[in-house]
């Protein structure tokens, strides 16, 4: 991260430069003078320039940021559909009762929706992928602990609402899903 702060630094010092080299230049010239309009426009470049790149600052800052929140939504991903797997395999087994495979099995397609849902967040939102990963690591541990009944049946709300605050969230940080709570 500081490595791209001093890109950006750097990168904004050649820019400020090129104004400043720029208006040098047009400071020694006359307003009469053929060439006063070629001057002036190297100036309004350089400065364009600048603000063009100015622009584009905020996303790159967040860039690594924003890889991070992919991960972690990823990494939750997994974790759940090794869950669900394991919940079928300990159903198969005869640990638990063989409905427990329906669970397993929506596990899984919920999953590959969370996935799409999760796509590509964008910058400035991609925060809430960070919150849908900690809903589904906490449904991820709640379920094998209610199917092998270690917990009381009520609380099979917390991983209801885990999953559909995980689901919301995640839809909330594609552009899909801006577009919808906008409308």
């Amino acid at each position: 991260m500081t490595e791209l702060h001093a890109e950006i630094a750097r990168d904004v010092t050649e820019l400020q430069a090129e104004i400043t080299a720029a208006l040098a230049v047009l400071e020694g010239v006359d307003e009469s003078d053929p060439q006063y309009p070629a001057a002036f426009e190297r100036l309004v470049n350089a400065g364009n320039a600048l603000l063009s790149y100015e622009a584009q600052v905020p996303a790159r800052l967040e860039q690594p940021h924003l890889e991070v929140s992919t991960k972690s939504f990823a990494a939750a991903l997994w974790a759940h559909v090794a869950c669900a797997v394991l919940l079928g395999v300990a159903a198969g087994a005869g640990w638990i009762d063989g409905g427990w495979t329906v669970l397993a099995l929506a596990q899984l397609i919920g999953t590959s929706v969370f996935h799409t849902a999760g796509k590509k967040p964008l910058p400035g939102t991609h925060r809430n992928l960070r919150v849908a990963a900690a809903a589904l690591g906490a449904v991820t541990v709640l379920v094998p602990l209610l199917a092998f009944g270690l917990l009381p049946w009520w609380m099979w709300l917390v991983p209801l609402a885990g999953w559909v605050s995980a689901y919301r969230l995640a839809g909330e940080s594609s552009p899909t899903g801006q577009r919808k709570a906008t409308a």
